[in-house]
């Protein structure tokens, strides 16, 4: 069994190091220049991660353990049209799936 350390970035792995004190403090300090390096610019990195992972001989992934979650700053939209968002019957008919009335059928005999 071999275990590391691996830098998550976007949910791909961006590096790794050794699991040691002196590799988990790596992992600490690239996690933290991938954060100045986005500073301003965080559309492209919305998920910062360093996880514990154990590798049987094969070169397959036995365990995975999240060690640190980092918090990304928001992207910036604020100015995102949320108008929609949580009205599941407005959004049904625009997408063509609206009751019978939404259409013009109210009933009778047809």
């Amino acid at each position: 069994m071999k275990k590391r350390y691996e830098l998550i970035q976007n949910g791909i792995c961006l590096d790794w190091f050794e699991k040691n004190n002196t590799g988990l403090d790596q992992a600490y300090q690239q996690a933290e220049q991938v954060l100045v390096d986005n500073e301003g610019s965080f559309d492209e990195l919305w998920d910062l991660e360093i996880h514990c992972v154990t590798y049987n001989e094969q070169g397959a992934i036995v365990d995975c353990e999240l060690v640190h979650e980092f918090d990304v700053p928001d992207c910036g939209d604020d100015d995102m049209d949320e108008s929609m968002d949580g009205d599941f019957d407005s959004a049904m008919t625009s997408a063509g799936f609206g009751t019978d009335e939404d259409y013009g059928c109210f009933g009778g005999d047809e």
